[in-house]
């Protein structure tokens, strides 16, 4: 008989997930509480197990579709009650299931077609391949049981099966639509029609936490209207602040960048300025107001941007925060962050600096009411009393939810930012 897993709910409150990477195959022999297959959300990576054993019949999604959150993830029959085929009715039912996106819809059209297509492959039936390469092995007319595995774990390819057709008469010509198709299962890149030049293009499909990112940034930039504060800092005092904290902490150098100073001098400033520390409810009608502070650390990885999050950032010293955010940075760059680091957050902090860049424009983080960009300190010439001299020069990009926060609110929440990373030698009681 056979039985579904459906995709659960994770706890995130996600309504689709994203198929990374698959662990098993159709036809393989499961356990229960085995990992069948690496999800992405729009916080995190997650490797999800099953509770079903026994042979895969049915999987809901090729990797690099959307499923969602309900839908058959998987089906197995126990052991002994194997039949040749997914039973139609099943796959169609499962189909049905699936988002309303494209990806997904063929996710499910290729396993469909596996089960009405099985009985005319009775020496693939055990052979380990994804739907997508049985579908074009049956248009070449090549038989994945006489073709030599190269993915993982023995699976064919779609490369094993083009290259097994190279030679064979009975496949599909080389200009068949089947060998443009680009391997969704593999998310592998697929040459453009070659340019005068003979340099081909690549077409990259968006994946994993990418597609997440530009999901999340174009849903902020058309739906907030973002008013922007540009400032400069004199950060000759922040610069010996830095330098003191370093000389008596020796021990904590290595972390006492200037990032936990910007942490901190944010919390006291949004301590001053609650409505900055607020989210924003559209369908609602209604904003929160958050009694504790906990910021968000835009960081870069090496799959897109990951904003870990440090929770009552205004009780914690400079150097609790140091050590914290040195840890958290470290976890969200080696995708080892949990859900509850990545989440929370009530307002953002984006350290530009730390790329080079000496001045930008972060977008909001929704549905929080704004976020802080500091740029690179560089020597600049400035006038003091009229006198040219040369300063340590930061600037400030200040980001604010026009929905909620007008200029003079953005403006006031800048203007304390400012004066506090000028003059934090006055915070050392709050900074220490």
């Amino acid at each position: 008989m056979r039985r579904d897993f459906q995709m659960p709910d994770i706890g995130e409150g996600i309504a689709e997930v994203e198929i990374i990477e698959w662990h098993i195959g159709l036809g393989d022999q499961i356990q229960p509480d085995q990992i069948v297959a690496t999800i992405q959300t729009d916080k995190s990576v997650v490797e999800m197990p099953t509770p079903l054993g026994g042979t895969v019949v049915f999987l809901g999604a090729e990797a690099g579709d959307l499923l969602a959150v309900g839908s058959v993830l998987i089906a197995v029959e126990a052991e002994g009650e194997v039949t040749a085929e997914v039973p139609p009715g099943a796959g169609l039912a499962s189909a049905s299931s699936l988002a309303h996106t494209s990806e997904a819809r063929l996710g499910a059209r290729d396993a469909v077609a596996e089960s009405t297509s099985r009985a005319e492959e009775p020496s693939s039936i055990r052979v380990k391949a994804a739907p997508s390469v049985r579908r074009l092995a049956a248009e070449r007319g090549v038989d994945l049981a006489a073709i030599r595995a190269t993915g993982p774990g023995g699976r064919v390819t779609r490369e094993d099966v083009l290259g097994a057709g190279a030679g064979s008469t009975a496949g599909a010509p080389a200009d068949s639509g089947a060998q443009d198709e680009p391997d969704r299962a593999s998310g592998a890149r697929r040459p453009a029609v070659p340019s005068a030049s003979d340099e081909d293009d690549e077409h990259v499909p968006l994946r994993g936490l990418r597609r997440q990112i530009a999901k999340k940034m174009v849903e902020s930039w058309r739906t907030v209207p973002h008013i922007i504060d540009y400032r400069e800092v004199d950060a000759s005092r922040l610069i010996d602040v830095r330098h003191a904290f370093r000389e008596a902490r020796p021990e904590y150098a290595g972390v006492l960048t200037y990032l936990p100073l910007f942490v901190k001098i944010t919390a006291i400033a949004l301590g001053r300025h609650p409505l900055m520390n607020a989210s924003f409810d559209e369908e609602a009608s209604e904003y929160v107001l958050h009694r504790r502070i906990h910021i968000g650390i835009a960081t870069a990885t090496s799959d897109g941007l990951l904003v870990p999050v440090v929770r009552d950032a205004d009780r914690k010293s400079t150097l609790e925060l140091a050590v914290e955010l040195g840890e958290l940075v470290e976890m969200a760059r080696t995708r080892k962050a949990s859900l509850e680091q990545l989440t929370g957050g009530t307002y953002t902090v984006n350290n530009l600096g730390s790329i080079g860049a000496s001045m930008g424009t972060p977008i909001i983080r929704t549905p929080e009411v704004g976020i802080t960009g500091f740029g690179r300190i560089t020597d600049r010439v400035v006038a003091r009393d009229g006198v040219p001299v040369v300063r340590p020069i930061m600037m400030l990009s200040s980001v604010g939810d026009h929905r909620l926060l007008d200029g003079d609110t953005l403006g006031s929440f800048t203007a304390t930012l400012v004066q506090l990373l000028e003059n934090p030698d006055e915070l050392l009681a709050e900074l220490a």
